[in-house]
């Protein structure tokens, strides 16, 4: 996640989700947003554009499902006004969402992560927000846009239900994408134990859930992901794979 994207329509359906999600279980669900600097990144990262995806904000039939996001969101349109910390501080969503606003620095990811499984010791759900989804290769490059297979394994092993984006590929088809992406989380011995929730946008965002062996939790989220379908009918698909 980058700063200057910021309330964009990937924003604005992440929100929702983790509303509907946070609001049906009663609890606040970790959001760690995997943010970056693009300056950290490269050159030619800064030239990149592709975030400002905002014209949603303009169609009162997005921007009805959730007046109060809407608000808030259309106040990121300025540029300046795309600030994490200010916005974490003052939206209603604290309610629903416990913040981790840290940067991802390259020499000391490692560290930057450790501090996150602190932070999110009492929260049982944790929504990861990297800029592209799972690095597949090792030491690939601009890992610092990707969440890594280790990090998904340290958070289940402390017991955590995972949830990553995921974002599709411009040179595949969205199913069998989707389905090399969770063989490859399952082969590395990552429980993929709920459908792959699709939003409609463009491109394609994905949310994966990794989850663990309690048969109660798994159904209330199971059914908490059907009602979330049933009432953005048309934006949202669940895919079972």
């Amino acid at each position: 996640m980058q700063e200057r994207y910021l309330g964009d329509i990937h924003d604005f359906y992440k929100f929702l989700f983790i509303k509907h999600l946070a609001s049906n279980l009663k609890v606040r669900i970790g959001l760690n947003w995997f943010l970056v600097d693009p300056k950290s990144i490269s050159k030619s990262e800064l030239k990149k554009n592709d975030g400002e995806k905002r014209s949603y904000l303009n169609n009162p039939k997005v921007t009805n499902l959730d007046e109060k996001l809407s608000s808030e969101l259309s106040d990121l349109v300025k540029k300046k006004n795309r600030n994490l910390k200010n916005f974490t501080t003052k939206t209603h969503l604290q309610k629903f969402v416990k913040f981790y606003n840290e940067k991802i620095m390259r020499n000391e990811r490692k560290l930057w992560f450790e501090n996150s499984i602190n932070f999110f010791c009492r929260n049982e759900i944790i929504f990861l927000d990297p800029d592209n989804g799972i690095l597949k290769r090792p030491n690939g490059r601009n890992s610092q846009k990707y969440v890594l297979l280790d990090e998904l394994k340290s958070y289940q092993s402390k017991g955590k239900i995972i949830i990553f984006t995921q974002f599709q590929s411009y040179n595949k088809s969205f199913f069998p994408y989707i389905s090399e992406i969770t063989n490859f989380l399952k082969t590395n011995g990552l429980k993929v134990k709920y459908p792959v929730l699709r939003n409609r946008t463009s491109p394609n965002t994905f949310y994966i859930t990794i989850g663990q062996d309690r048969v109660i939790n798994n159904q209330r989220i199971l059914s908490i992901y059907k009602s979330y379908k049933k009432k953005f009918e048309g934006m949202i698909e669940l895919i079972t794979i």
